[in-house]
């Protein structure tokens, strides 16, 4: 399989959480629960993260105002209190699907977004955030996760369903033929 440096399997050996857990006698997972998927394609499921299991809505005052301050918006992430619903429906996908979380927040939290899922105990197999570099830093969130949804294809994923609380998203989803459930944030109000 091609490797993609903005993805990151649950089970990577270097991710200290997971190893942490695996040398308490767990199985990858902080809850002890098996983790499913695979990385070699098969059924997936996508969930946005900020809005659907993440609760971004005190980081909002970030983005207000003629000066959005991105960066701020996405350190502060690290305190942001788990939504219980979108934890619910992550924990209720099939073993036999991969749960893939596909965000557009930028590679530099990488480790802080790994560590808030595995402190929040949220079942993943995939995570994929915006690249380091090159195609897909500075686009569109919906140009981004449109190439990811393709990268996943090639990779042998069939993507079952897709959660997101931006209705473009949503709307680009259905535009390539992917089931897609609107979650209502109401960060996006018009």
């Amino acid at each position: 399989m091609t490797t993609h440096h903005n993805w990151f399997f649950r089970d990577d050996a270097d991710h200290k959480a997971a190893s942490d857990s695996e040398a308490l006698g767990g199985s990858g997972s902080a809850s002890g629960l098996p983790v499913g998927g695979s990385s070699a394609g098969g059924p997936l499921v996508i969930f946005d993260l900020d809005g659907v299991i993440s609760d971004a809505s005190r980081r909002q005052h970030f983005l207000s105002g003629e000066r959005k301050d991105f960066r701020g918006f996405f350190l502060a992430a690290v305190d942001d209190p788990p939504l219980a619903a979108g934890q619910a429906l992550a924990a209720s996908v099939s073993a036999d699907h991969t749960v893939a979380i596909l965000t557009a927040r930028p590679f530099y939290v990488v480790d802080n977004t790994r560590n808030w899922l595995a402190v929040n105990d949220v079942r993943h197999d995939l995570l994929i955030l915006r690249p380091q570099r090159g195609e897909g830093v500075h686009s569109a969130s919906a140009d981004f996760k449109r190439r990811e949804l393709h990268r996943m294809w090639d990779a042998g994923y069939e993507v079952t369903v897709a959660l997101d609380d931006d209705e473009r998203i949503i709307d680009m989803y259905r535009s390539e033929g992917v089931f897609a459930l609107y979650i209502h944030s109401g960060y996006y109000e018009h």
